[in-house]
């Protein structure tokens, strides 16, 4: 008698417990960027977004910095890919480093250029850089984007 009234409530427990750690919290990220067909990075929490450009429902410009973790280059990237392509989205071009990678998806007339820096030191704090634009008919296409190092990831103030 005993062991049924312990073993109800442990039964009960083992059956509810696994539901409670798999049921998203509050803290789960976005699949996307605004609500857009743009997928965010794995393990990455956006932190800023600037020069915003829609054209109704598609994001046709901006810049977003993400920060996360990246511990391993390959793993982040073949991840990334796969959401982009899931979404519609072609690998344009690919430039696979460490600490630094630099992908370029292109979906009709927009283009996404992504800049994944793994920070060495702390990789909690590795940062990834979207640059969302419109390809004009007018650009070369077989023109590659400017280096990485060109383009300044701004900073909060």
């Amino acid at each position: 008698m005993i062991c049924s009234r312990i073993g109800q409530p442990l039964l009960l427990l083992s059956l509810i417990l696994p539901l409670l750690t798999w049921a998203p919290g509050c803290s789960s990220q976005p699949q996307v960027v605004l609500d857009s067909d743009i997928p965010t990075v794995p393990d990455m929490s956006q932190r800023l977004g600037f020069d915003i450009k829609r054209q109704g429902p598609f994001l046709v410009g901006g810049q977003f910095v993400f920060i996360g973790s990246i511990l391993d280059m390959e793993s982040t990237i073949q991840r990334l890919v796969g959401r982009f392509k899931n979404r519609g989205w072609m690998v344009a071009q690919d430039t696979w480093g460490f600490p630094r990678s630099v992908l370029l998806f292109e979906k009709y007339d927009r283009r996404v250029r992504v800049v994944l820096d793994a920070d060495q030191l702390e990789p909690a704090m590795s940062r990834a850089q979207y640059t969302v634009s419109i390809i004009r008919a007018d650009q070369n296409e077989s023109s590659s984007p400017e280096p990485a190092d060109q383009q300044p990831v701004p900073t909060s103030n």
